[in-house]
């Protein structure tokens, strides 16, 4: 049996198809051009739903173009009517929209990667675009605006597939590596003759072409170990020199900015001499096809039709124009064109103030732990639907989503203490290499030595015991609910009257970052962390073995029975533990060593100490291409750390320098 559809509803879509989709295409490209920059400054839960929607829009504007051209020239097949001439005109338009804004090219790397694949992209589209243009042309009185569009459009696809090259591995590796400076940003005198001095000694506008100096480092650490003896030395001691975390950080969020603008953007593209030539080709032609379609009889239209091209018109102008005020805004054009814009303005003030009030990333460090994570169950009936469409695998993250927090990242107090601790874990393996006379030291050895020192400044030998035989995924829940149990139950005060840094807080934010980038973001943990699955999920099984969830009303009950039971446990067995991938005795060991310290106060500095070192070997550890995916998804603290690292020479791409 055939299901008939109404002739209404058959009419209906006749007549309103193509219009639907070409307000549908304008709309999805004012949103993407507004909202796609925000990638770089989202967070938490509302960020994530934000992400989904230009991921949405992102891969809805080339299926409406592609589909509303294809209406077009099927429309143009069965009816050379004049009505249809107006259609015509509007093809070009969908070309247009294909080009995408400036403010986006690609959502994530691997949209790069398929640069192949949009340039035959660029070839059907435009070939189809170009047919129903030449169906037509015999008959069409907007045969001229339509060729004016038709050359803007293929411009701006072009420059699109320009960008996904440029941006590709394939380009990176054989252009970045070759590259001393930002490509297409003028160097100023003082930056080209700063290499054997500090960078920042000259306030603040030196943060800016601090980071452009050094940018070349960043790309040539996503491609490949192609940094100098001398290169590395240099940036080095810039690093080493600046005493200021503040400058540092800074530095580094222009890096990570200006890295992606020349992932996500057309920033390489547009400027450069060729890309303003074009750009300003394309700019004539729509205005152009504006003067042209304004002298055309329009009385020979309807009115809705006459609106929506007048309305493609304005709007391709507009969207022209907000592209071009929000890339104006963008790190990389600011740099470029400062120097040039020094006669109108203030320079000293203008980047004391652009470099103090830009916010370049969320800013926010995700919180998630194992007592939140243990105590908190699915809704009722979840699990049941959950075996049966089969879908067990996503109850975790489901789960992690539901038990996920943030806290705002403070300069003054994390990045502080991981600024200072890195530079410690610096000098400490100087004097390693000095002592062993060695020139490089494997991953292995620099974690068993960075653990040593740490679990020394703790001054309990028991505890060098606990944590020798563990593994580093099994260190980290093990400290991670040590960190948690101490906390939940913890009398001492957050930090003294005379301590910079609140050393409780630091330690608690740092163990549930740690403990999020385990379970929600096992990409970045792959290469320390792969057996993390097994080991989380045999010690959630025993914890709720011990604790069930339904026997305790909140995490700080939930922390005491945990400790209680699983000593106990671990004394009733004679201290002899079944053999098992849960940690959960020796965290239980752990937080109970540490509680009967004989310090005056609790060692929470120690175990900030641990979390940092922690998480140098999983920043460092993590491969380059995905810290890279980081700017685009609001910013991680890991990356920040990874690139710090670099700088200081402690990176795997430093090792064969040392």
């Amino acid at each position: 049996m055939v299901l008939s559809i109404p002739e209404k509803v058959n009419k209906l879509w006749d007549n309103w198809n193509i219009r639907g989709f070409i307000i549908l295409s304008l709309s999805v490209q004012a949103f993407l051009i507004l909202c796609a920059p925000l990638r770089k400054r989202r967070w938490g839960k509302w960020g994530k739903c934000l992400d989904i929607l230009i991921w949405s829009a992102y891969l809805l504007a080339d299926w409406i173009a592609s589909v509303a051209i294809g209406f077009i020239l099927s429309n143009k097949m069965k009816n050379s009517a004049r009505s249809s001439d107006i259609q015509v005109f509007w093809a070009p338009f969908l070309l247009l929209h294909l080009g995408g804004p400036d403010t986006i090219t690609s959502f994530a790397l691997e949209d790069n990667e398929f640069w192949v694949r949009h340039l035959l992209g660029l070839a059907l589209q435009f070939g189809s675009t170009l047919y129903v243009f030449m169906l037509s042309l015999s008959e069409n009185k907007l045969w001229l605006p339509t060729l004016l569009v038709l050359i803007a459009g293929t411009i701006k696809y072009a420059e699109r597939n320009r960008a996904f090259y440029l941006a590709s591995f394939d380009h990176l590796g054989g252009n970045w590596v070759s590259s001393d400076w930002g490509d297409g940003i003028p160097i100023p005198a003082q930056l080209k003759n700063m290499d054997n001095q500090a960078t920042f000694d000259f306030g603040d506008r030196s943060i800016i072409w601090s980071a452009v100096h050094h940018f070349g480092s960043i790309k040539r650490m996503l491609v490949g170990p192609f940094l100098s003896l001398n290169q590395c030395s240099d940036i080095r001691d810039t690093f080493l020199q600046e005493e200021d975390s503040t400058k540092v950080l800074r530095v580094m969020e222009i890096e990570l900015s200006l890295l992606y603008e020349v992932l996500h953007t057309k920033l390489p593209v547009v400027d450069c001499r060729t890309g303003y030539v074009f750009r300003f080709i394309s700019l004539v032609c729509i205005l152009g096809a504006l003067f042209s379609f304004w002298f055309f009889r329009k009385h020979e239209l309807v009115l809705f039709d006459l609106l929506l091209t007048c309305v493609l018109l304005t709007g391709a102008l507009l969207l022209d124009f907000m592209s071009v005020i929000l890339l104006s805004y963008s790190d990389w054009m600011f740099v470029a064109h400062v120097q040039r814009m020094a006669s109108f303005i203030d320079r000293e003030n203008m980047v004391s103030t652009y470099i103090s009030k830009r916010k370049r990333w969320s800013k926010v460090v995700s919180q998630l732990n194992f007592i939140t994570y243990h105590t908190k169950d699915h809704p009722f009936g979840f699990q049941i639907v959950a075996d049966f469409l089969h879908i067990n695998s996503l109850l975790g993250p489901i789960k992690g989503i539901r038990c996920l927090s943030s806290k705002s990242f403070r300069e003054d107090q994390e990045w502080h203490f991981i600024f200072l601790e890195v530079r410690q874990l610096n000098e400490f393996l100087i004097r390693i290499l000095k002592d062993s006379s060695k020139t490089v030291l494997e991953a292995k050895e620099v974690w068993l030595c960075s653990r040593d020192r740490v679990l020394k400044s703790f001054k309990l030998p028991e505890l060098t015991q606990i944590i020798a035989e563990l593994d580093y995924t099994e260190s980290l829940l093990t400290w991670h609910i040590a960190t948690e149990l101490c906390f939940q139950g913890a009398d001492q005060p957050s930090a003294s009257k005379t301590e910079d840094i609140d050393y409780k807080e630091v330690c608690k934010r740092f163990s549930d970052y740690m403990f999020y980038l385990a379970e929600m973001q096992p990409n970045m943990m792959a290469a320390v962390s792969v057996n993390w699955k097994t080991v989380f999920e045999a010690t959630l099984d025993q914890t709720e073995s011990l604790v069930p969830r339904s026997s305790v009303s909140n995490e700080l009950d939930a922390s005491r029975k945990i400790l209680q039971l699983a000593i106990n446990a671990t004394a009733d067995s004679g201290g002899k533990v079944k053999k098992s991938r849960s940690v959960l005795h020796y965290a239980s060991k752990l937080a109970s060593q540490l509680k009967m310290n004989k310090r005056d106060s609790f060692p929470w500095e120690p175990m900030s100490k641990v979390w940092v070192q922690l998480m140098c070997f999983a920043a460092i550890n993590c491969r380059p291409n995905v810290h890279a995916q980081q700017p685009s998804k609001g910013g991680e603290l890991l990356t920040f750390v990874w690139l710090f690292m670099n700088h200081l020479g402690l990176g795997t791409h430093f090792a064969t320098h040392y």
